[in-house]
Protein backbone atom coordinates (compact mmCIF):
# COMPACT_ATOMS: atom_id res chain seq x y z
CA UNK A 1 0.00 0.00 0.00
CA UNK A 2 1.20 3.71 -1.04
CA UNK A 3 -0.07 6.82 0.24
CA UNK A 4 0.48 10.21 -1.42
CA UNK A 5 -0.65 13.73 -0.44
CA UNK A 6 -3.30 15.66 -2.30
CA UNK A 7 -2.97 19.19 -2.87
CA UNK A 8 -3.10 20.74 0.73
CA UNK A 9 -1.81 17.69 2.42
CA UNK A 10 -4.42 15.29 2.68
CA UNK A 11 -3.49 11.73 2.49
CA UNK A 12 -4.90 9.74 -0.77
CA UNK A 13 -4.39 5.97 -0.41
CA UNK A 14 -4.13 3.91 -3.31
CA UNK A 15 -5.20 0.33 -2.20
CA UNK A 16 -7.54 1.23 0.57
CA UNK A 17 -10.20 3.49 1.36
CA UNK A 18 -9.50 6.08 4.46
CA UNK A 19 -10.09 4.82 7.83
CA UNK A 20 -12.14 7.93 9.42
CA UNK A 21 -12.94 6.06 12.57
CA UNK A 22 -13.31 5.99 15.91
CA UNK A 23 -16.37 7.57 15.57
CA UNK A 24 -15.27 10.09 18.02
CA UNK A 25 -11.21 10.41 17.43
CA UNK A 26 -9.92 12.82 19.70
CA UNK A 27 -12.51 11.70 23.06
CA UNK A 28 -11.20 8.30 22.11
CA UNK A 29 -7.78 8.38 21.81
CA UNK A 30 -6.56 10.95 24.35
CA UNK A 31 -9.05 11.51 26.69
CA UNK A 32 -8.14 7.76 28.75
CA UNK A 33 -4.99 8.60 28.33
CA UNK A 34 -4.91 12.07 29.55
CA UNK A 35 -6.89 10.41 32.85
CA UNK A 36 -4.24 7.57 32.76
CA UNK A 37 -1.67 10.43 33.06
CA UNK A 38 -3.29 12.18 35.42
CA UNK A 39 -3.20 9.29 37.73
CA UNK A 40 0.06 8.41 37.07
CA UNK A 41 1.36 12.37 38.80
CA UNK A 42 -0.31 11.27 42.61
CA UNK A 43 1.72 7.66 42.49
CA UNK A 44 4.40 7.67 45.56
CA UNK A 45 7.37 6.59 44.33
CA UNK A 46 9.97 4.85 47.21
CA UNK A 47 11.93 8.12 47.40
CA UNK A 48 9.40 10.58 48.46
CA UNK A 49 9.93 12.54 45.27
CA UNK A 50 7.62 13.72 42.72
CA UNK A 51 3.96 15.87 43.55
CA UNK A 52 3.14 12.83 45.46
CA UNK A 53 5.80 13.32 48.04
CA UNK A 54 5.07 17.16 47.80
CA UNK A 55 1.42 16.22 48.67
CA UNK A 56 2.40 14.60 51.43
CA UNK A 57 1.19 10.43 49.92
CA UNK A 58 3.14 8.52 51.51
CA UNK A 59 4.85 5.21 49.58
CA UNK A 60 2.21 2.97 51.10
CA UNK A 61 -0.80 5.03 50.00
CA UNK A 62 0.34 3.27 46.39
CA UNK A 63 -2.00 0.69 46.46
CA UNK A 64 -4.81 3.07 46.83
CA UNK A 65 -3.73 5.55 44.25
CA UNK A 66 -3.13 3.75 41.51
CA UNK A 67 -6.68 1.81 42.47
CA UNK A 68 -8.21 5.38 42.21
CA UNK A 69 -6.27 5.77 38.54
CA UNK A 70 -7.26 2.72 37.19
CA UNK A 71 -10.86 2.85 38.16
CA UNK A 72 -10.86 6.42 36.76
CA UNK A 73 -9.31 5.01 33.42
CA UNK A 74 -11.68 2.28 33.08
CA UNK A 75 -14.40 4.90 33.33
CA UNK A 76 -12.81 6.51 30.37
CA UNK A 77 -12.73 3.63 28.25
CA UNK A 78 -15.98 2.14 29.09
CA UNK A 79 -17.43 5.66 27.90
CA UNK A 80 -15.27 5.04 24.59
CA UNK A 81 -16.65 1.78 23.84
CA UNK A 82 -18.90 2.88 21.36
CA UNK A 83 -16.84 4.74 19.37
CA UNK A 84 -14.54 1.74 19.33
CA UNK A 85 -17.04 -0.84 18.12
CA UNK A 86 -16.21 -1.73 14.67
CA UNK A 87 -12.89 -0.22 14.81
CA UNK A 88 -10.76 -1.95 16.51
CA UNK A 89 -11.07 -4.69 13.91
CA UNK A 90 -10.42 -8.85 13.53
CA UNK A 91 -7.62 -9.52 15.66
CA UNK A 92 -4.53 -11.73 13.66
CA UNK A 93 -3.38 -14.78 15.02
CA UNK A 94 0.16 -13.41 15.49
CA UNK A 95 0.84 -10.23 17.08
CA UNK A 96 0.43 -12.01 21.02
CA UNK A 97 2.94 -14.17 19.69
CA UNK A 98 5.06 -11.48 18.56
CA UNK A 99 4.11 -9.51 22.12
CA UNK A 100 5.35 -12.59 23.91
CA UNK A 101 8.88 -13.16 22.08
CA UNK A 102 9.51 -9.34 22.73
CA UNK A 103 9.47 -9.67 26.39
CA UNK A 104 12.66 -11.17 26.46
CA UNK A 105 14.57 -8.30 25.08
CA UNK A 106 12.93 -5.73 26.97
CA UNK A 107 13.85 -7.60 30.62
CA UNK A 108 17.52 -8.33 28.88
CA UNK A 109 18.18 -4.63 27.75
CA UNK A 110 16.60 -3.17 30.37
CA UNK A 111 18.26 -4.78 33.10
CA UNK A 112 21.61 -3.80 30.99
CA UNK A 113 20.30 -0.12 30.90
CA UNK A 114 20.32 -0.68 34.69
CA UNK A 115 23.17 -2.01 35.48
CA UNK A 116 25.23 0.65 33.33
CA UNK A 117 23.75 3.13 35.47
CA UNK A 118 21.28 5.61 33.31
CA UNK A 119 18.11 5.23 34.26
CA UNK A 120 15.15 7.40 34.16
CA UNK A 121 16.04 11.40 34.20
CA UNK A 122 11.95 12.14 34.46
CA UNK A 123 11.08 10.05 37.33
CA UNK A 124 11.09 6.64 38.98
CA UNK A 125 8.87 3.30 38.79
CA UNK A 126 7.30 2.84 41.72
CA UNK A 127 8.34 -0.71 42.07
CA UNK A 128 5.70 -1.72 44.43
CA UNK A 129 6.23 -5.04 45.62
CA UNK A 130 2.56 -5.79 47.42
CA UNK A 131 4.08 -9.28 49.51
CA UNK A 132 7.00 -6.97 50.82
CA UNK A 133 4.34 -4.51 51.97
CA UNK A 134 1.56 -6.54 53.00
CA UNK A 135 3.13 -9.73 54.19
CA UNK A 136 3.77 -13.09 52.23
CA UNK A 137 0.67 -14.79 51.21
CA UNK A 138 -1.33 -12.19 52.65
CA UNK A 139 -4.87 -11.67 50.56
CA UNK A 140 -4.40 -7.61 50.62
CA UNK A 141 -1.10 -8.65 48.59
CA UNK A 142 -2.91 -11.00 46.12
CA UNK A 143 -5.71 -8.69 46.07
CA UNK A 144 -3.98 -5.85 44.77
CA UNK A 145 -1.72 -8.13 42.34
CA UNK A 146 -4.76 -8.54 40.93
CA UNK A 147 -5.47 -5.26 40.48
CA UNK A 148 -1.76 -4.70 39.17
CA UNK A 149 -2.68 -7.06 36.52
CA UNK A 150 -5.02 -5.87 35.37
CA UNK A 151 -3.69 -2.18 34.96
CA UNK A 152 -0.49 -3.79 33.59
CA UNK A 153 -2.27 -6.56 30.95
CA UNK A 154 -5.62 -4.48 30.06
CA UNK A 155 -5.68 -1.15 30.75
CA UNK A 156 -2.62 -0.03 29.76
CA UNK A 157 -1.99 -1.34 26.61
CA UNK A 158 -5.65 -0.01 25.34
CA UNK A 159 -4.80 3.43 26.59
CA UNK A 160 -1.35 3.76 25.22
CA UNK A 161 -1.87 2.21 22.09
CA UNK A 162 -5.22 4.25 20.78
CA UNK A 163 -2.93 7.36 22.23
CA UNK A 164 0.04 6.74 20.20
CA UNK A 165 -1.07 4.71 17.24
CA UNK A 166 -4.51 6.11 17.15
CA UNK A 167 -3.49 9.51 17.58
CA UNK A 168 -0.12 10.79 17.95
CA UNK A 169 1.65 8.98 15.30
CA UNK A 170 -1.51 10.08 12.98
CA UNK A 171 -2.05 13.72 13.72
CA UNK A 172 1.91 14.64 12.67
CA UNK A 173 1.00 13.31 9.43
CA UNK A 174 -1.97 15.30 9.08
CA UNK A 175 -3.87 17.69 11.35
CA UNK A 176 -7.54 15.80 10.98
CA UNK A 177 -5.79 12.74 12.08
CA UNK A 178 -8.78 10.79 11.45
CA UNK A 179 -8.10 10.61 7.66
CA UNK A 180 -4.87 9.21 8.47
CA UNK A 181 -5.01 5.42 7.17
CA UNK A 182 -4.57 3.59 11.06
CA UNK A 183 -0.99 2.12 10.55
CA UNK A 184 0.40 4.32 7.66
CA UNK A 185 4.14 4.71 8.44
CA UNK A 186 6.22 7.92 7.16
CA UNK A 187 9.56 8.93 8.75
CA UNK A 188 7.85 11.49 10.61
CA UNK A 189 5.44 9.25 12.16
CA UNK A 190 8.34 6.27 13.17
CA UNK A 191 10.31 9.40 14.35
CA UNK A 192 7.61 10.27 16.88
CA UNK A 193 7.25 6.56 17.97
CA UNK A 194 10.95 6.39 18.94
CA UNK A 195 10.53 10.06 20.63
CA UNK A 196 7.71 8.88 22.65
CA UNK A 197 8.97 5.69 23.57
CA UNK A 198 12.13 7.23 24.85
CA UNK A 199 9.79 9.94 27.16
CA UNK A 200 7.46 7.64 28.10
CA UNK A 201 9.95 4.58 29.52
CA UNK A 202 13.24 6.71 29.99
CA UNK A 203 14.52 3.33 32.49
CA UNK A 204 13.63 1.34 29.27
CA UNK A 205 15.02 3.49 26.50
CA UNK A 206 17.05 1.35 24.54
CA UNK A 207 14.43 -1.65 24.86
CA UNK A 208 11.83 0.72 24.53
CA UNK A 209 12.65 2.37 21.24
CA UNK A 210 13.13 -1.00 19.52
CA UNK A 211 9.70 -2.47 21.09
CA UNK A 212 7.84 0.38 20.09
CA UNK A 213 9.31 0.32 16.03
CA UNK A 214 8.59 -3.21 16.27
CA UNK A 215 4.73 -3.20 17.44
CA UNK A 216 4.53 0.16 15.17
CA UNK A 217 4.99 -2.87 11.87
CA UNK A 218 2.56 -4.97 13.25
CA UNK A 219 -0.16 -2.19 12.94
CA UNK A 220 1.16 -1.58 9.49
CA UNK A 221 1.22 -5.41 8.51
CA UNK A 222 -2.11 -5.56 9.80
CA UNK A 223 -4.26 -2.04 9.62
CA UNK A 224 -6.15 -3.28 12.41
CA UNK A 225 -5.93 -1.54 15.75
CA UNK A 226 -6.92 -4.49 17.86
CA UNK A 227 -3.47 -5.94 17.00
CA UNK A 228 -0.45 -3.63 18.65
CA UNK A 229 -3.06 -3.63 21.50
CA UNK A 230 -3.14 -7.61 21.86
CA UNK A 231 0.85 -7.60 21.44
CA UNK A 232 1.61 -4.93 24.00
CA UNK A 233 -0.95 -6.68 26.18
CA UNK A 234 1.35 -10.09 25.62
CA UNK A 235 4.88 -8.48 26.18
CA UNK A 236 3.21 -7.00 29.28
CA UNK A 237 1.87 -10.10 30.39
CA UNK A 238 4.87 -12.02 30.38
CA UNK A 239 7.00 -9.18 32.33
CA UNK A 240 4.36 -9.71 34.95
CA UNK A 241 4.60 -13.09 35.24
CA UNK A 242 8.63 -12.57 35.36
CA UNK A 243 8.39 -9.97 37.82
CA UNK A 244 6.10 -12.27 39.91
CA UNK A 245 8.35 -15.49 39.46
CA UNK A 246 11.70 -13.23 40.08
CA UNK A 247 10.60 -10.74 42.53
CA UNK A 248 12.35 -8.39 39.90
CA UNK A 249 9.57 -5.28 41.35
CA UNK A 250 11.39 -2.41 39.39
CA UNK A 251 10.02 -3.68 36.49
CA UNK A 252 6.88 -2.32 37.17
Amino acid sequence: MTAEPFPGGKIQTMSEPVDHGPSRPFFTTVVPMAVFLAGSLLEPVPSGGGLAGTLGIPYAAYPIVYSIRLVATLIAVAACRGSLAGWLGKPAWWPPLVGLALALPWIVLSGLQREAGFGSLLGERSGFDPFAEFGEGSWQAWAFLAVRLVGLVVVTPIVEELFLRGFLMRVVVQEDFWTVPFGLLTVTSAATCAVYAVASHPAEAVAAVGWFAIVSGIAAATRAPIDPILAHAATNLAIGIYVLATGAWWLM
